[in-house]
C-alpha cells in the first residue's frame, strides 16, 4: 500500500510540474520554427537548445530533460528547428536565433543577461560561432551568459584534413560518405587551409596552430561548459580513426588554452560510455553524454 501510495504521488508530483507542453511557433516569411516551453511563473531566464546536423526540435526534445528540470525552475526553453538552408557562416543561423530570442525577451520581460545557448555537434559550433561574434563583431542581439556544447567540431583547419585521411582510408562507408559531403562544403565556402589561411583563422571557432587560439580568446569573459567522449575503441573499430581525428582533440586543446590564459569558468567534462543513440545503438558523439541535471546547474550558476 505504501509503494502505490508513492507512486501516486510521484505521478501527480511530475504531471503538474511538467504538465506544460510545447508550443510550436511559426513565422509567415520562414519556414524556420521553434518550440517554446514556458514556466507557470515569470521567467527568470532563458536556454536556447540547438540542434546538431540533420536532426529536428522533436528529436532533440526526445532526448533530453533539460527543459524539464528548467520549466522547474522558472526558466524559458526553446528548441529551435531549421527546415531551411542556412549559409556555412552560420549568418542566417545568426539572424534566426537573434528574432527568436529578441521575440521571447520582449514578450515575457526577461534579462538580456540571463540567456544561455549551447546545442550537439553543429548545434555547439553556432552557439560558440554567435557568443565569438557578440563580443568581435558586436553585431548580435545579445551577448550569452553562458554557452554549452557537446562534442563540436572547433578548427576547419584540422576538421579539413580530418577529412581528407577519412576518406584516403577508405574504411567506413559511414566515415568516407560523411567526410565527402562536409570536404565538398567546406571547400565550396572557404577553400583549403594551405591557400586559404586567413578565411580559415576568420571562420573558425578555434585555430591550434594560432598562438591565441584564433577565434577562441573572444570566450575570455563567457562561461563556457564542454562535453566530449572520445570512444577511441569504437572508433577504431567503427570508423578506422584515431584520436587525432576526433573532436575532443580541438575541444581539450581549446579549453586548455583558455585555462592557460586564466578563463576562470572554462569547463570541460570528458565522458566515458554514455555515448547512446536514441535507437539504443551506441554512438560517443551523442546528446547522452550530457547530463541534463549537470548542465542546467552549471546554466544557473552563471545566471547569479
Amino acid at each position: 500500500m505504501k509503494y502505490k501510495l508513492l507512486i501516486i504521488l510521484f505521478i501527480a508530483f511530475f504531471s503538474n510540474a511538467f504538465a506544460q507542453e510545447a508550443e510550436k511557433v511559426t513565422f509567415k516569411d520562414s519556414k524556420n520554427f521553434y518550440y517554446r516551453i514556458v514556466p507557470e511563473g515569470k521567467p527568470q531566464g532563458m536556454i536556447v537548445v540547438l540542434p546538431g546536423g540533420g536532426e529536428n526540435a522533436e528529436r532533440v526534445m526526445n532526448q533530453i530533460y533539460l527543459d524539464e528540470l528548467a520549466y522547474a525552475k522558472d526558466m524559458l526553453v526553446l528548441f529551435t528547428n531549421w527546415e531551411e538552408d542556412g549559409d556555412f557562416f552560420y549568418n542566417a543561423d545568426q539572424k534566426f536565433l537573434d528574432r527568436i530570442v529578441k521575440d521571447n525577451v520582449e514578450k515575457y520581460g526577461i534579462p538580456k543577461n540571463k540567456i544561455s545557448i549551447g546545442g550537439l555537434s553543429g548545434g555547439g559550433m553556432l552557439a560558440i560561432t554567435y557568443a565569438e561574434r557578440a563580443v568581435r563583431d558586436k553585431n548580435t542581439y545579445f551577448v550569452p551568459s553562458s554557452v554549452f556544447a557537446i562534442d563540436p567540431p572547433l578548427d576547419y583547419e584540422n576538421m579539413y584534413y580530418r577529412l581528407e585521411r577519412d576518406i584516403e582510408r577508405n574504411f567506413s562507408d559511414a566515415a568516407v560518405n560523411e567526410a565527402k559531403m562536409f570536404n565538398k562544403e567546406l571547400v565550396a565556402a572557404i577553400g583549403t587551409p594551405d591557400k586559404n589561411r586567413d578565411k580559415y583563422l576568420k571562420e573558425s571557432m578555434f585555430t591550434y596552430r594560432d598562438k591565441d587560439g584564433g577565434n577562441a580568446k573572444y570566450l575570455m569573459n563567457i562561461p563556457i561548459l564542454m562535453y566530449t567522449e572520445a570512444g577511441i575503441m569504437w572508433q577504431m573499430k567503427n570508423r578506422g580513426r584515431n584520436i587525432y581525428d576526433l573532436n575532443c582533440a580541438d575541444i581539450t586543446a581549446m579549453m586548455n588554452l583558455l585555462k592557460l590564459r586564466g578563463h576562470k569558468n572554462a569547463d570541460l567534462i570528458i565522458t566515458n560510455d554514455r555515448g547512446i543513440r536514441p535507437e539504443g545503438f551506441r554512438h560517443p558523439h551523442s546528446w547522452s553524454i550530457m547530463d541534463s541535471e549537470e548542465c542546467l546547474n552549471w546554466i544557473l550558476k552563471h545566471f547569479n
